[in-house]
């Protein structure tokens, strides 16, 4: 839900300026599309930056041909390669990258960015960072110049940035340090894949990627000044006040992928927990009062309603977004089903005096409405089912439990009344 927020955020970054100082290229194609005859400036020496395709296997290049698909930024369709040199011995000892891609969906491909020398096979290519389908992001490195050991860390970028990636990648060539910032993360280690290698690297290469899109690129033959870094990366979150987070040093922090299943497990097994328990206790409650009055449901049919769509709704996106495989799925489909037959049946009370009518939120205005406002209303309302439902399937167990204890005190008053006038039976 939070992801799609973030997708639905204008991307206007490129418009804003960005620092001029040692500026080697800016790959932005907001304002033309992606008219790669025209694809943006070379700003060091006001010329144009022309976007390559590259055939690894032959180490050919062509010139990229125009796409039609994406409003902002470009589809990673292809292996495309940046024509500038962006050597070490061409740029001097320090460099910076700025990347923003989406990957909501895509393949397991390395990228996606890369250093590479041309005419080498792609396991010698160098990759500052590693990105895939899940939005797990991986480093490699050492955590002091000095140490043998190469650490791996890899994790989930968090769910607030799905779909909305942008990174910062400081780099040097004397001892190989290397930041990488993230919205709210970064990481310092030290990496010499690069000097070490036998040619060194000197171009950029954007890797394919299924459903990836290419926002903006940016190089920078110099490292940022602290608050250059602060406003570019403020562009990463609409927080009024963003802070720069502060480089932690790399450590073997491999997050299982199996984490996202392993979390829903434990919450579904505690919330289903809860549900199939007040299941229980309902039918006892209802077995030992024994009351002779028709019960009717005394729940809210909104909260229902919106708890259907959710269930669908926050379903479809644990799926489609593989943050569930396997046995992931089968629990979350029972954790949502037991929750929606746990509202149910806990919602039904006993009805003394057939006053128990759940008024809920009444719709019949809008078939009086015009049938192009009808439409746009009905939108609004299903897109707000869309949104509230998966908040609400989410906090199922709580409004089963509220609804429990309002109905267990209705029940308790009826067996009360009842208990002092046998009576009321009759009338």
């Amino acid at each position: 839900m939070l992801g799609l927020l973030c997708m639905m955020l204008p991307t206007a970054s490129a418009k804003e300026s960005l620092p001029q100082k040692g500026m080697v290229f800016h790959y932005a194609p907001y304002p033309r599309g992606v008219d790669f005859e025209n694809p943006g400036e070379l700003l060091d020496d006001v010329r144009l930056l022309q976007m390559l395709e590259y055939d690894a296997e032959r180490d050919s290049t062509w010139k990229a041909a125009r796409q039609h698909k994406s409003e902002a930024g470009f589809m990673l369709e292809k292996l495309y390669m940046v024509d500038a040199d962006v050597s070490f011995a061409k740029t001097g000892g320090k460099q910076t990258l700025y990347v923003d891609f989406e990957l909501s969906r895509g393949d397991d491909y390395e990228g996606p960015v890369a250093f590479v020398r041309r005419g080498e096979e792609p396991s010698k290519w160098y990759y500052p960072f590693r990105f895939n389908k899940r939005r797990e992001i991986k480093l490699d490195g050492r955590a002091q110049p000095g140490d043998s050991a190469m650490c791996h860390a890899q994790w989930r970028t968090h769910d607030l940035y799905q779909g909305m990636v942008k990174v910062l990648v400081e780099m040097d060539k004397q001892d190989g340090k290397t930041t990488v910032y993230l919205s709210d993360t970064a990481i310092v280690f030290y990496n010499t894949a690069r000097t070490d290698a036998e040619r060194e690297s000197d171009r950029l290469v954007i890797c394919p990627f299924s459903k990836g899109r290419m926002n903006e690129l940016v190089f920078w033959k110099r490292h940022l000044t602290e608050k250059e870094k602060q406003s570019l990366m403020s562009r990463s979150t609409w927080k009024k006040e963003y802070v720069l987070p502060t480089p932690q040093t790399i450590k073997n922090e491999v997050t299982d992928q199996t984490a996202a299943s392993s979390r829903w497990k434990g919450y579904s097994w505690v919330s289903g927990g809860i549900c199939l328990l007040l299941i229980i206790l309902s039918i006892a409650l209802r077995a030992w009062v024994n009351l002779p009055v028709p019960y009717v449901f005394n729940g809210s049919k909104t909260v229902l309603a919106l708890a259907v769509v959710g269930a669908v709704a926050y379903g479809y996106n644990m799926v489609s977004q593989k943050d569930l495989e396997g046995w992931g799925i089968v629990l979350m489909c029972l954790y949502l089903a037991i929750t929606i037959i746990a509202y149910v049946f806990v919602s039904y009370a006993p009805d003394l005096y057939g006053d128990l009518n759940e008024k809920g939120v009444g719709l019949g205005f809008i078939n009086r409405l015009p049938g192009v406002l009808k439409f746009l209303v009905y939108a609004v309302v299903l897109y707000l089912a869309y949104i509230v439902g998966q908040l609400v399937i989410v906090l199922m167990a709580f409004f089963v439990l509220w609804m429990f204890i309002k109905n267990t005190k209705i029940t308790w008053d009826v067996w009360r009344d009842l208990k002092s006038n046998p009576d009321l039976i009759h009338q």
